[in-house]
């Protein structure tokens, strides 16, 4: 089948161009004029892109209450699961073809996961981590089927190691503190220490992955990247220093800044929050954005990631970062493109296999109705989605 009449993104020159694509057997075989007498799709002027990749998301907590604490703890059997399935297929239809989850719960997300590879049901790709790593803290009772409380290196390794059992592809760890926890936990401040993290990096190398690094206070980020974790996500108390040993080794910055936005836009709905979890969204939204464009600026390499799964910041409306990124952190519409496609596939490890429409890459595919150089909001308009080859939505009619 050859998609005709569009435009596709070169993410090497960051532009447009005309031609038509070939699909076969779930990759693009070919970028050219498609033959006469051809199977075709029309694509009636679109403009295509590859497929997003979001590599920072949550898809089984429940963002439409604003209380963290425990959402799950009155749950029927099977509900968690049959929601995480729901956001996953909210994720493929708004244009998010591969995702990293980042966080589940009792590893429901990884049955999902399984199921989508199987062709069971419907969703984005996923990459999970299983349960986050974590001191013992007085978080957990917030997030009991999400945090896996480890106290030094030996216990690090055996949790990383139990992530990697049941079937994880990478592993992430609580660095520092974080925003949605209790009163007695600080996002500035230390959790792992750089032994405890480094015994992480070491299990993750020993199996060909990664370590993802949830890190806001500076010395956290500062530990992550020199021990070797290949994301950084947040970083929101990020210095000079610290945007600097990213540049050094090469460390992704998933900046997730879209997750004040999209607490705070609805006044009634963060009101309900723990008042000290909305204070501290509501004093950290212009810092974050200083921090991002300091990032920006610094060179620090960035994959999009949306942090879905917070308050308020629901599947399906993943497009709000890489949009706001732009309105409000200073990056172009190129730019949040090519971390949004290119940079989340090489995290990933996946740059052979997606990022980019090229041939021989897996035909994840998508389409807007208007240039996304000229406006960027029109990534809110998806009405176009091809996953390895498969048509799974088209509203163009």
């Amino acid at each position: 089948m050859w998609l005709t009449n569009g435009h596709w993104f070169d993410v090497e020159s960051a532009a447009f161009r005309t031609g038509d694509i070939r699909i076969e057997d779930g990759r693009i075989a070919a970028i050219g004029d498609a033959p006469s007498g051809s199977e075709t799709q029309d694509m009636e002027g679109r403009w295509l892109l590859p497929g997003f990749i979001d590599n920072h998301v949550h898809i089984t907590l429940d963002t439409s209450t604003a209380s963290g604490n425990n959402v799950w703890r009155d749950a029927l059997p099977g509900s968690i699961a049959i929601h995480a399935a729901w956001n996953a297929r909210r994720l493929l239809m708004c244009g998010i073809t591969t995702a990293r989850d980042v966080g589940g719960w009792d590893y429901h997300e990884i049955a999902v996961r399984e199921a989508i590879d199987a062709g069971k049901i419907e969703g984005a790709r996923l990459f999970c981590a299983g349960k986050i790593l974590s001191m013992t803290s007085s978080s957990t009772p917030y997030y009991p089927g999400m945090y896996e409380e480890c106290d030094g290196p030996a216990e690090i390794r055996k949790g990383a190691r139990k992530q990697l059992a049941m079937g994880a592809n990478l592993i992430k760890i609580l660095a520092s503190g974080a925003v949605n926890s209790t009163k007695y936990e600080r996002a500035d401040a230390i959790q792992l220490r750089p032994d405890e993290i480094d015994a992480a990096v070491e299990i993750a190398r020993d199996n060909f992955t990664h370590v993802a690094a949830h890190a806001h206070a500076a010395e956290a980020i500062k530990n992550a990247v020199r021990c070797g974790c290949r994301s950084v996500e947040h970083g929101s108390y990020a210095d000079d220093e610290a945007l600097g040993l990213m540049v050094e080794h090469g460390t992704y910055l998933v900046p997730t800044f879209c997750t004040a936005h999209a607490f705070l836009k609805d006044p009634k709905f963060a009101d309900q929050a723990l008042p000290h979890v909305k204070e501290r969204y509501k004093s950290r939204e212009v810092m974050r954005q200083k921090n991002v464009r300091a990032a920006h600026k610094a060179g620090v390499k960035m994959a999009m990631g949306s942090d879905v799964g917070t308050p308020g910041n629901h599947c399906g409306e993943n497009m709000q970062e890489p949009v706001l990124l732009v309105e409000k952190c200073g990056l172009s519409p190129s730019e949040a493109i090519i971390i949004s496609t290119r940079h989340g596939a090489e995290l990933l490890g996946q740059e052979e296999n997606l990022g980019a429409l090229a041939r021989g890459l897996i035909a994840d595919i998508i389409a807007v109705p208007r240039n996304p150089l000229d406006d960027i909001t029109a990534l809110h308009d998806v009405d176009f989605v091809m996953k390895e080859g498969v048509i799974f939505r088209d509203d163009r009619a």
